[in-house]
């Protein structure tokens, strides 16, 4: 088949949905497919296809749909919030431009998220089949991040609406966790039957072979390293890992933390380290491309998430065999069972966080214990032959349904 992946958001970037489009794209090309990527570039100024080089200037489409949605908004909605306007806008652009690039050749078209998922949805062919993996809750994170202030207000009926279409407008979705699924069902009111849960996979041997490259960052000689790869932005919850690292200060110094990742929150962070005194055991390492290096070296993995689905961080590090101290957010109790393959505490909670940390560091016996529970679990579970398995048979699913819709043959692997 000839497929297209496409999503919103920018790539390449840090994060699971680049992730995930990287080993979708691999694994489809390996089994003979033709696979084309339609996204943001990383400067958000352009759309693109990264595989190919096919390139658009975003204002040549932006002036145009800007004044028409502006124009509509100023006559008809003037009391439409200013957020859902520039979103609208947004949305209204990247369908102009997926027409621009060109629909018809496609076989089968899978999104990557709720906005490209309904531009798609709008204008593509209507007999190509169209699946969406949906990696998140975006409605959610606009809460932590403060762009929508409340449940009571148009913004959080705008986000809410989002969710719903962009989860339903497909022949099928994919969400990667039970978690995201029964969200979906009961805050936004998806139909059950509608999501197909297949959790992530990942190149196994690939990643193993990744930690063997060399990093110019040693440890620390005499401290055990912590380490916490992921975007410094509010719905990752730094600052309550940052809180439950001052308290195990109190009791032990021996030991550094390694921040992997940048973003808003970056000067906020340092700030707070230094309010806490702890910048001789926190350091920030930006973006990194040699994180499976970095795993290696270290002794604890930690992610205080306030919300998450199902981190690819969680899965490398229990691949690379570390101790996982993580939060209850999200789909990450599906990943982790406190006591056996890693410890868990309530998202937010600082002192509950500081105890599991303190544990591990206190006992070396019980920290290898989980880490090595960890990878058996993980080498069982995070095979990407299972995942594409699941992800084949749903193409299959709904590319059937279609050709038998308008009569035609049956799709080979």
């Amino acid at each position: 088949m000839k497929i297209l992946l496409s999503t919103y958001f920018y790539l390449p970037h840090v994060g699971g949905v680049s992730t995930y489009v990287d080993i979708l794209k691999n694994e489809l090309e390996k089994m003979g497919h033709e696979v084309d990527v339609f996204a943001h570039y990383p400067d958000m100024e352009k759309y693109y296809m990264p595989n190919n080089g096919r390139t658009l200037e975003k204002f040549k489409i932006k002036e145009f749909v800007y004044e028409k949605v502006y124009t509509y908004y100023e006559q008809k909605m003037a009391h439409v919030d200013p957020w859902i306007r520039w979103r609208e806008i947004e949305r209204y652009c990247f369908e102009t431009a997926a027409v621009s690039f060109g629909l018809k050749k496609y076989d089968l078209i899978h999104t990557q998220d709720i906005v490209s998922t309904k531009a798609l949805w709008r204008v593509k062919p209507k007999g190509t089949p169209l699946i969406a993996t949906i990696h998140g809750c975006l409605a959610k994170e606009f809460i932590y991040s403060g762009e929508v202030t409340g449940k009571n207000t148009l913004p959080w009926k705008y986000a809410s609406a989002e969710e719903y279409y962009g989860a339903v407008s497909s022949d099928m979705t994919i969400v990667p966790t039970r978690w995201l699924r029964n969200l979906n069902i009961s805050e936004f009111k998806v139909p059950k039957n509608h999501m197909k849960v297949i959790p992530y996979g990942m190149d196994i041997r690939a990643f193993q072979g990744k930690m063997e490259q060399g990093t110019t960052l040693k440890n620390p000689p005499d401290k055990k390293v912590l380490i916490c790869p992921a975007r410094l932005v509010p719905v990752k919850g730094h600052k309550h890992l940052l809180e439950a690292l001052s308290l195990l200060k109190q009791k032990r110094s021996d030991w550094v933390c390694w921040l992997v990742g940048d973003g808003e929150l970056r000067g906020d962070l340092m700030q707070q380290c230094l309010n806490l005194n702890l910048q001789e055991h926190v350091l920030f390492l930006g973006a990194r491309s040699d994180v499976p290096a970095l795993l290696k070296q270290s002794q604890i993995f930690v992610l205080p998430s306030l919300q998450d689905n199902l981190p690819f961080s969680v899965m490398e590090a229990q691949v690379a065999g570390k101790a996982v101290v993580v939060s209850d957010a999200g789909g990450i109790p599906e990943m982790v069972e406190h006591g056996k393959t890693g410890l868990v505490s309530p998202a937010g909670q600082s002192q509950a966080m500081y105890r599991n940390l303190l544990r591990v560091l206190e006992d070396d016996l019980i920290r290898r214990r989980l880490g090595e529970q960890a990878k058996q679990w993980a080498l069982y579970h995070w095979s990407i032959e299972k995942m594409m398995e699941q992800t084949f048979d749903a193409y299959e699913s709904i590319v059937s349904k279609r050709i038998v819709r308008r009569g035609g043959t049956h799709i080979g692997r």
